[in-house]
């Protein structure tokens, strides 16, 4: 306490200017200590914010221009591409990983086939969008590392990586903060050498002006300063004093009306304290509910009667009615007779002699009214009415306050019931709809069981049928009539057509439990096409249907399963010669994809000359088919017409419609059409197309929707463009032979689940 009083002694004996200059100091030096570390913090966050944004913008760019070159496998793109990032000055690395976090790239070559399972390369696998971390490099510098996944299809192919250094901008933020405390420092001399003139100036009456400052600014808003004089520093001084006291009657009332959203509570706050600064005998306050005409009193101080508290105040009838309804303050002198016998009433009870009412707005209506009145004939003091003003704004305030308060509580109360209900509701829905699903999920279950179980059993019998049927027209059992044999062909013909019956269900059930297998090679497609024009061909013949394929020219290999290509074109082909009439023909063609789409534009596929010709020439449609192409935003492929070109989910093809490069095959037929109105519904599950006059075409209607899905499971895509009367082409794409390294880097695409 000695040392504590000695201390306080001795700073009292500073000169005027020592301690205002130490003022200043200790207000520039909080300054500094406030701001500084937060223009700091605000500079370091923009700089390194940029920086971030720099690199996930760079890391973006760097995986968008990636994706033509791992279309195309072009490493020989993808090295320039890396080599021109590793140029730039703060990319300390650039890299390009495959699926499995092998280094495809990278701008140190050694890093080449490196692996990378950290967390980073993890999280950009399945991340929407780049990613980034920090870490540190071999030598301690700080890095920014950013990841971005290679979307190509909207599938994942790859990711990519960029490590930027920030060192620069480190630099930057110490260059700043050097900058900025140097700035401190001459802020604070300066600010020195100012105040100490300042002091010097200014004489020993503003020490009490600065006392009292500091007592005010710390807090204590009861302190008042006792300066005898008449010039300008004593006007300052009643200034500062009555400035002080409005302060402290503001905080008061605040802190009381914010401590609570009772109403009753905060209207008893701001009548004790009207009645408090304006020095009256009697305070109160009448407000009206929202939509009500009257108000009432609700609250009162320094009332001797109890007729206040049941006073009703109509609107225009006496000073308070007065108020209520024009919205405007009366003062005295009181205006007689009484025209209110309420008020009247009020009045004579409370014995009072002069009377201010003040209206309380809120959204420019009154909505209340808050009086003061005095007993005693004589004088309200200075600045009542100012006083009772401004707490009127702060009853109006609270009142608002309060009313929504109040009114968020009702509807807290309506809201937690309806949403109860509604929880109650959504969880009942939802435990049927689980319900739903498990029995839908076993039905599926039971009919796939079904179908594989009924047609392993139907086929032992038809095949023991059909060698019986064989033997019989082989005359194994001895010379058969022509009247047997033709029933015994009739018997064939259908048992084989129930069998291929059979075979499709199971092939179906197959695919829909997703136990297909493909083992893919290189397939060499012109010999595939050739064996099925050869093993089709007495059928058209049959039919007299036309049935050959384009050559194609040049080695054509696609990455497939044999077996599955050929059951496909199998499908496709018995499909158009059914639908063509005699003299019709059906054609076979296949020609590879360019490897760019500028090059597609301008018909760089590598196509036999028929077609190409073909596809130069076009096709006229009719008007319905081209509306369907003018109504999607999607861009089809080229050489395919704009018109009744749908994929089989009824969009239009888009340009990246298959992995580049690949193999597209055409199956084209000169037969009937199909009708605009069927486009959408001929890869349905036992879809038939009906014809004019024809009704529904044989068969299972199981041949397409199987080429459908051995297609996708490929990672290719089948479409149908077709004229009523001209005839149809279907074609489908598959990834070429030497597509392999991009389509095994997908993961391939193609297969589902």
């Amino acid at each position: 306490m000695e040392s504590l009083h000695a201390l306080r002694h001795r700073y009292g004996l500073l000169p005027l200017q020592t301690r205002f200059a130490l003022h200043i100091i200790l207000l520039v030096a909080v300054l500094f200590a406030l701001l500084i570390p937060a223009v700091l913090l605000i500079q370091e966050s923009a700089i390194l914010g940029t920086a971030r944004e720099n690199g996930l913008r760079l890391v973006t760019i760097f995986a968008f221009s990636s994706v033509p070159a791992l279309v195309a496998d072009d490493f020989l793109g993808l090295r320039q591409l890396v080599n021109s990032l590793g140029r730039e000055g703060d990319v300390h690395y650039a890299m390009l990983l495959d699926l499995d976090g092998r280094v495809l790239i990278h701008t140190r070559v050694n890093e080449t086939g490196a692996k990378y399972q950290d967390p980073l390369t993890r999280q950009a696998l399945a991340a929407p969008g780049p990613l980034f971390q920090e870490t540190r490099s071999p030598r301690g510098e700080i890095l920014y590392d950013f990841a971005a996944p290679v979307l190509i299809l909207n599938q994942r192919r790859a990711v990519v990586r960029i490590g930027i250094s920030i060192g620069d901008e480190l630099r930057l933020i110490r260059r700043t903060r050097n900058t900025i405390l140097s700035l401190g420092v001459l802020t604070l001399v300066a600010g020195l050498v100012w105040a100490h003139l300042q002091a010097r100036r200014l004489a020993r009456p503003i020490q009490a002006l600065a006392h009292g400052a500091r007592a005010v600014a710390r807090g204590d808003l009861s302190h008042r300063i006792t300066l005898h004089r008449q010039d300008e520093l004593g006007q300052l001084a009643e200034a500062f004093n009555r400035m002080a006291e409005s302060l402290q009657v503001r905080f008061d009332v605040d802190r009381e009306l914010s401590s609570t959203l009772n109403l009753q509570t905060v209207l008893a706050t701001l009548v004790r304290h009207a009645r408090r600064l304006c020095e009256v005998d009697l305070a109160f306050l009448a407000y009206r509910e929202r939509d009500a005409a009257r108000a009432s009193v609700a609250a009162c101080a320094g009332a001797s009667g109890t007729a206040i508290h049941n006073w009703i105040i109509q609107p225009g009838l006496g000073r308070a009615g007065w108020v209520l309804q024009e919205g405007r303050i009366f003062a005295p002198p009181l205006p007689a007779p009484e025209t209110d016998p309420d008020e009247a009433r009020v009045l004579a009870e409370e014995g009072l002699a002069a009377l201010i009412l003040v209206p309380i707005r809120l959204q420019q209506h009154c909505v209340g009214v808050l009086g003061v009145g005095l007993r005693q004939v004589g004088d309200f003091g200075e600045g009542t009415v100012e006083t009772l003003e401004r707490l009127a704004d702060q009853a109006a305030v609270a009142l608002a306050n309060a009313l929504a308060y109040r009114e968020i509580e009702l509807l807290n109360l309506s809201l937690e019931a309806k949403v109860g209900d509604r929880t109650r509701e959504l969880s009942e829905a939802n435990t049927a709809l689980e319900a739903s699903h498990r029995q839908l999920q076993a039905l599926d279950r039971l009919k796939s069981e079904f179908v594989s179980s009924v047609s392993h059993e139907l086929r032992t019998p038809l095949t023991a049928i059909r060698m019986a049927v064989d033997n019989l027209l082989d005359g194994v059992t001895g010379e058969i009539t022509p009247i047997l044999q033709r029933y015994l062909t009739r018997v064939k013909n259908n048992t084989d057509r129930l069998v291929r019956l059979i075979t499709d269900l199971l092939d179906l059930s197959r695919i829909e439990a997703g136990r297909i297998e493909l083992h893919r090679t290189a397939v060499p497609v012109a010999e595939i096409m050739q064996e099925v024009v050869e093993s089709l061909r007495p059928m058209a013949a049959q039919k007299g249907v036309e049935l050959s394929m384009v050559p194609v020219g040049f080695p054509l290999l696609a990455f497939a399963d044999r077996d599955k290509l050929q059951q496909i074109l199998i499908n496709l082909v018995e499909n158009a010669v059914k639908f063509t009439a005699s003299g019709g023909r059906v054609t076979l063609r296949a020609y590879q994809k360019a490897e760019s789409t500028k090059q597609k534009a301008e018909g760089g596929e590598q196509r036999p000359e028929g077609s190409k010709q073909k596809a130069e020439g076009g096709e006229q449609r009719p008007e319905g088919s081209r509306q369907k192409a003018e109504d999607s935003e999607t861009i089809e492929p080229p050489r395919l017409p704009a018109a009744g070109c749908l994929l089989p989910s009824g969009e239009k093809l888009p340009s990246a419609g298959c992995l580049l490069p690949s193999v597209v095959i055409e199956v084209e037929d000169t037969g009937q059409g199909i009708p605009p109105e069927e486009l959408r519904a001929i890869f349905e599950k036992f879809h038939q197309v009906r014809r004019d006059g024809q009704g529904k075409a044989q068969g299972t209607g199981l041949g397409l929707p199987i080429a459908k899905s051995l297609i996708e499971l490929h990672g290719g895509q089948i479409w149908v463009e077709s004229e009523v009367g001209r005839g149809s082409r279907f074609v489908f794409t598959l990834p070429a032979d030497d597509a392999r390294p991009i389509a095994e880097l997908r993961g391939e695409a193609g297969r589902r689940p």
